[in-house]
C-alpha cells in the first residue's frame, strides 16, 4: 500500500460551509469587521493568534461555549463523506483532520465520521464556560503542512505516504507536502498544485480511485 494516512481539511471539504468561523460571524452580524481582520492577517499585519483574538472579541454579548456549540450545531458532514471515509478505514488507512476551524465542531464531525486524529483551534473559556476572548492556537491555516509533519512523525509515517485533501488556497502548502495532493472544488490556486481535482462534494467517491 503506497499511502498510509489520509488527512483532510474540514471547512469546505468535510463540511459544506467554507468557514465555521464565518458561520458564527453571520450569527453575530460581524461580517465587515471580520473581513478587516482577515485582510490584516493575510497582509502579515497580524499573526494568526491575534487574528483569532480579534475575531472572538467581536462576538457580543460575550457568549457561553454552549451558545457556540448551538450556532454550529446544524453543520454536518458533506454528502458521501461518511461512506467514503468508512471505505478508507476499511482499507486500513489512518485518518486525520487538520483544520483552522474550531475544535468543538471538528471533534464532533470527526467522531461522526470515525476520524482518529483531530487537530483544530479552540476557544478559551472562563470557569463558568464563557469565552474569555482568547483563542487556543494549534493550527495555522496556511501552515497545515507543519501540523501534518508533526503528526506523521509521531505515527512513524512519512509525508510521501500521506494523502492531503483540501479545498482552498489556504491548503496549498498542505497539499504540496503530501505524497498525493487532492483538491476539492474549483479553487484555481489549489488546483495548480494538486495531483487530483474532484469537482465537488457529489463526486467525493472519486477519491477512492486514487488510493
Amino acid at each position: 500500500m503506497r499511502y498510509k494516512l489520509v488527512a483532510f481539511d474540514m471547512d469546505g471539504t468535510l463540511i459544506e460551509e467554507d468557514s465555521c468561523w464565518w458561520v458564527i460571524h453571520r450569527h453575530f452580524n460581524t461580517h465587515e469587521k471580520a473581513l478587516a481582520n482577515l485582510r490584516a492577517y493575510e497582509s502579515g499585519e497580524i499573526d494568526y493568534c491575534e487574528f483569532m483574538r480579534r475575531d472572538i472579541v467581536l462576538w457580543q454579548p460575550r457568549p457561553h461555549i454552549s451558545q457556540i456549540e448551538k450556532i454550529l450545531g446544524d453543520l454536518q458532514p458533506t454528502p458521501n463523506a461518511s461512506d467514503v471515509i468508512s471505505e478508507i478505514k476499511r482499507r486500513g488507512y489512518e485518518l486525520a483532520m487538520i483544520t483552522g476551524g474550531i475544535d468543538i465542531l471538528a471533534e464532533r464531525i470527526a467522531h461522526q465520521l470515525g476520524i482518529q486524529h483531530v487537530l483544530a483551534n479552540g476557544l478559551a473559556v472562563d470557569e463558568r464556560g464563557y469565552l474569555t476572548g482568547d483563542g487556543i492556537f494549534r493550527v495555522e491555516p496556511c501552515l497545515k503542512h507543519e501540523t501534518l509533519a508533526r503528526l506523521v512523525d509521531g505515527l512513524g509515517v512519512t509525508l510521501d505516504e500521506c494523502v492531503a485533501v483540501g479545498d482552498s488556497k489556504y491548503d496549498s502548502n498542505f497539499l504540496k507536502c503530501a505524497g498525493l495532493a487532492v483538491a476539492v472544488g474549483c479553487d484555481t490556486t489549489l488546483a495548480s498544485v494538486a495531483d487530483v481535482t474532484i469537482k465537488d462534494f457529489k463526486h467525493f467517491p472519486q477519491l477512492l480511485d486514487y488510493l
